[in-house]
């Protein structure tokens, strides 16, 4: 790997940490880049897992504690088991299948995010109901599977979290993104270790991008988030970077 793909990879990273304060998907980029850089499907999507592990852990030693925080963690408790077995089986399947199945699948899912990028922003008001909308067994069920596109597939995941607790379990949207942390984490480290295991992940462009990330969840928490209309320029940019992700990701897949 060149010197220049070393600093675009680095760069990349702290894009796709930024993008994931503003507005999540941040794996459509570094996806994309690993693609770009010669990696097969598999591998790519192996590769990113270290970079979801790294910002994910940070995130959540970076909020601060609450007692909120700390009622949320334990409301979210139940839905660690579901989680955990999900991307567990999830990651099993994604490491086993060929580059070229991986590769379509890839191409699939950012062509299906393409489509909800251009459906444009959707707000979220309200505050968390003392009642939760999904029963205990319907949360579960619903994280397990949530759990399985995760191990399998990273990208939007954020997205699919948010829409159960926010728009079916009816916690608010900053309460929801608390929970959604952790989440993400759990979902994040049993995949990653199956790639790991596997021997899918090649490690000097994954630990680039990993460290770029994390800068870049930092700064785009801190400064970034401040700027007007930023999620819209984010937006556009993500239109960008997810058409040309699944181009060459079918590209890959014909040939």
């Amino acid at each position: 790997m060149s010197l220049a793909t070393e600093i675009l990879f680095f760069f990349g990273g702290i894009l796709a940490g930024v993008i994931n304060t503003l507005a999540g998907n941040g794996s459509a980029l570094t996806v994309s880049l690993l693609l770009f850089g010669g990696m097969d499907g598999a591998t790519a999507n192996a590769s990113n897992r270290i970079g979801v592990i790294a910002q994910t852990v940070t995130g959540i030693f970076s909020i601060k504690k609450t007692s909120r925080r700390n009622y949320l963690f334990l409301k979210g408790k139940n839905l660690i088991l579901p989680t955990f077995l999900g991307s567990l089986s999830g990651g099993i399947l994604g490491s086993q299948i060929s580059p070229n199945v991986m590769e379509w699948s890839l191409a699939i899912v950012m062509t299906a995010m393409l489509f909800t990028l251009f459906w444009g922003e959707k707000r979220w008001i309200g505050s968390s109901e003392s009642v939760r909308g999904l029963s205990p067994f319907k949360s579960a069920l619903y994280f397990f599977m949530i759990g399985f596109y995760g191990g399998y597939v990273q990208m939007g995941i954020g997205v699919l979290m948010l829409s159960v607790l926010v728009l079916a379990d009816k916690w608010s949207l900053r309460d929801a993104n608390v929970i959604k942390l952790l989440m993400a984490a759990i979902l994040a480290i049993p995949a990653g270790v199956i790639y790991i295991f596997n021997d899918l992940i090649i490690w000097r462009p994954s630990l680039i991008l990993a460290f770029g990330s994390i800068l870049g969840a930092w700064f785009g928490a801190r400064y970034i988030i401040r700027i007007p209309k930023a999620q819209r320029y984010v937006r556009w940019l993500l239109i960008f970077v997810v058409s040309a992700g699944a181009l060459q990701a079918i590209y890959k897949a014909v040939l």
